[in-house]
């Protein structure tokens, strides 16, 4: 399956295609992991301290989510980590063909802070006509204690859920890990500093709070789209390609996903 066998191993590949995620070594190196993390570190003081459309000081962590959105779109640095060959190398497997960039994050989620309810990446991202698929790159080891990520193998095979009610407050509860609309159980995703989780759009889940009263969960993350993405959200816009150049053929989705409502990729 995997033409990229020193990254993507084929017993990662595989359960790709049958769980929906995996979990991938050595992508960045161990010298990259830490210029992360200063780096955005350092963010946080320096002029693009807004966090959607907050000062970071201002954000109780307990109730809202702590994080950098678009830092790429600022950073040349953010966008170069976010096209790291390696990253883009396996992405370019699990689709099987060139990816796009469509998004990134940094998550800081500090001792207390709060999870994020369980939710599928491509109500917001309306990608079309495939699924997109994230990089979650772990900066601190991530487990039950310190709010690692809950997945529900398989979940991807299924149909799209709406999030009951489509708000943030029900949406993105503090901790509680939500399984409306599905039988299946969520499983806990423990990783490892500078490990990187790949999952589907169509996959289900989420992340408890932050339990830990020491450690911090920090994690920078892409979204991605394959080559021949016709349409996105138009909060992602633009996408760029691996060269950091804009794609301007793709179009503004329409609408606010497949169970309606307007979001239009805004709240993710």
């Amino acid at each position: 399956m995997s033409t990229l066998s020193s990254l993507l191993p084929e017993k990662q590949a595989r359960q790709f295609q049958e769980d929906g995620y995996c979990i991938v070594d050595n992508l960045f190196s161990p010298q990259e992991i830490e210029e992360i993390e200063a780096y955005f570190e350092n963010y946080k003081t320096q002029g693009y301290s807004t966090f959607e459309g907050q000062k970071i000081e201002d954000i109780d962590p307990k109730s809202r989510q702590l994080r950098a959105m678009f830092p790429h779109r600022h950073s040349e640095e953010a966008l170069g980590w976010a096209l790291n060959a390696n990253v883009m190398a396996v992405l370019e497997d699990l689709f099987g063909q060139p990816p796009l960039l469509a998004q990134t994050m940094y998550y800081f989620k500090p001792p207390g802070a709060c999870g994020q309810g369980m939710h599928q990446d491509d109500f917001y991202l309306l990608t079309h006509p495939h699924h997109c698929i994230a990089a979650w790159t772990a900066i601190d080891s991530a487990d039950t204690e310190n709010g690692c990520l809950y997945m529900v193998p398989g979940s991807q095979l299924g149909d799209m859920k709406c999030p009951a009610g489509a708000t943030p407050e029900n949406n993105f509860k503090a901790g509680v890990l939500s399984m409306a609309e599905t039988t299946r159980k969520a499983i806990p995703a423990p990783v490892k500093r500078g490990q990187t989780v790949f999952f589907v759009g169509a996959l289900i889940h989420g992340s408890s709070a932050n339990r830990s009263a020491t450690r911090s969960r920090r994690t920078f993350i892409g979204h991605y789209c394959d080559g021949v993405t016709d349409s996105i959200a138009n909060f992602y816009h633009p996408v760029l390609n691996n060269k950091g150049i804009s794609v301007t053929r793709i179009d503004v989705a329409a609408g606010g996903g497949p169970c309606g409502g307007g979001w239009q990729g805004a709240q993710h």
